[in-house]
């Protein structure tokens, strides 16, 4: 007799998730729009692509790219011996290839433009970003699984991180930006990490050797995702003790899997040495870390750009990092001291607020790693009495409506893209349409004053 296969609340908040941002698209319809999708920093990181591919001209050599009303596809550099460079490494060009090449052969066949930026293109751009949403909530249903939580709790923290953080924009609104593709990459990074410290075999560490390489190429500070693995399972000077004793008895698999995350990066020194001469070469010319200067706490709390201010649902995992227990104790010295040194290396970046952005997007990878603290804080909710429980199922749904709206506010320039202050927020609350003066009371920071380290 066939038995009926019911889908389990964790499974059906994934479902919802990647509804809303599909939703979201077709609400849109960015791909329509001449200079959207491939906008903004899309232009660095989808180059490799076309220019590989279609144009067969890494060094933009044969052309400036001007298609209509003068967009351009390309955003290159110049050297000081003024050849033309990209500006990124090339990660996320290898996740959105298996799309690319979709796209290339469907505008072929549809009777579009084979340009690299017709409408099949964006589309795939589009789906790219929700297929790669949708393995990273896979992956870390998987972890919260692993730590023992209820399908009730692993519910309301997909739903509340998928809907209620800016992950959603960035899936949706703005994708394809790396951070949904990134946050992929970091469920599966600590997933594989779980496993290995578990049982440390030859396949675990290719995975890992394999993810820690394209992480770090899609954004090279990522690498001290390593730290996590190194300091997973390591609670007090004895366990650390046997950290060192383990490394050293597996160094053939260490030395395996810093192998395979730099073979990685070989593509990347390949074009760097064709363009320069340099195996290794900064393309990002005068812009710089300000490692004496971190804007810690506007990166947390201004109103231009604050972490908390536009995702406040994180402070739930922050807070949930002290009620994690039992197996969960193994990764909290290692959260800790990943997010420290990641806050600080994010906020003393130039630009600390990243441009036109939604929210404080840099910090969105972490986001698989803050989902078991969340987790417990949830879970310590759902264990107090009643009046607790509704009061957090009313602030919940409250952030997960505000950041749906918001991210259409952003859509609808009524959230300023780098300008906001609390008086605009408050005076721009709740509301769709700007309100009256609007431009008057934006705060445009000085690109070029920040650039010296006066931010």
């Amino acid at each position: 007799m066939l038995t009926k296969t019911r889908i389990k609340p964790s499974q059906l908040s994934i479902l919802v998730v990647i509804l809303c941002c599909l939703f979201i698209d077709l609400h849109f319809k960015n791909w329509k729009k001449s200079e959207r999708v491939i906008e903004y920093d899309i232009h660095w990181y989808y180059f490799y692509l076309p220019a590989t591919f279609i144009y067969d001209d890494l060094e933009l050599n044969q052309s400036d790219y001007q298609f209509w009303d003068g967009y351009s596809l390309f955003w290159p550099h110049k050297t000081p011996e003024g050849k033309h460079i990209n500006k990124t490494s090339m990660g996320l060009s290898m996740l959105y290839a298996p799309f690319f090449f979709t796209a290339h052969g469907l505008a072929k066949v549809c009777g579009y433009e084979p340009n690299g930026c017709s409408e099949p293109y964006k589309i795939l751009l589009l789906l790219s970003t929700i297929f790669y949403l949708f393995i990273g909530l896979i992956y870390m249903r998987k972890i919260l699984r692993h730590y023992a939580f209820s399908e009730l709790v692993i519910a309301i923290t997909l739903a509340l991180i998928g809907l209620g953080t800016n992950l959603l924009c960035y899936s949706s609104q703005s994708a394809p930006m790396p951070h949904a593709y990134n946050f992929c990459l970091f469920a599966l990074f600590f997933y594989f990490t779980v496993k290995w410290h578990e049982s440390p075999l030859f396949k675990h560490t290719i995975i890992l050797g394999l993810l820690a390489g394209l992480i770090s190429l899609i954004r090279p500070s990522n690498i001290i995702l390593l730290l996590f693995f190194a300091l997973y399972g390591v609670t007090n000077f004895e366990s650390l003790k046997q950290r060192f004793r383990l490394f050293l008895n597996k160094t053939p698999l260490l030395l395996l899997l810093a192998a395979l995350a730099v073979l990685v990066w070989v593509p990347q020194f390949l074009y760097w040495h064709k363009i320069t001469g340099h195996y290794i070469y900064y393309s990002y010319t005068n812009e710089r870390f300000f490692f004496n200067d971190p804007k810690i706490i506007d990166g947390l709390f201004s109103f231009r750009k604050g972490w908390l201010i536009y995702t406040p649902v994180m402070a739930f995992a922050l807070i949930g990092i002290f009620f994690m227990k039992e197996e969960m104790k193994k990764m909290r010295p290692a959260l800790i001291v990943f997010m420290i040194i990641n806050i600080y290396i994010i906020f003393s970046w130039w630009c600390w607020w990243y441009g036109g952005t939604f929210g404080q997007r840099s910090l969105i990878e972490s986001y698989a790693l803050l989902s078991v603290p969340l987790a417990a804080f949830v879970q310590y909710l759902l264990k107090k009495k009643r009046s607790y429980q509704v009061g957090f199922a009313v602030m919940a749904a409250f952030l997960i409506w505000l950041n749906i709206f918001q991210t259409f506010q952003f859509e609808n320039k009524s959230l300023h893209h780098d300008g906001m202050n609390a008086k605009l927020y408050f005076k721009q609350f709740g509301k769709m349409d700007r309100v009256e003066g609007f431009d008057s009371y934006v705060d445009w920071p000085n690109y070029e004053e920040a650039g010296k380290g006066n931010r």
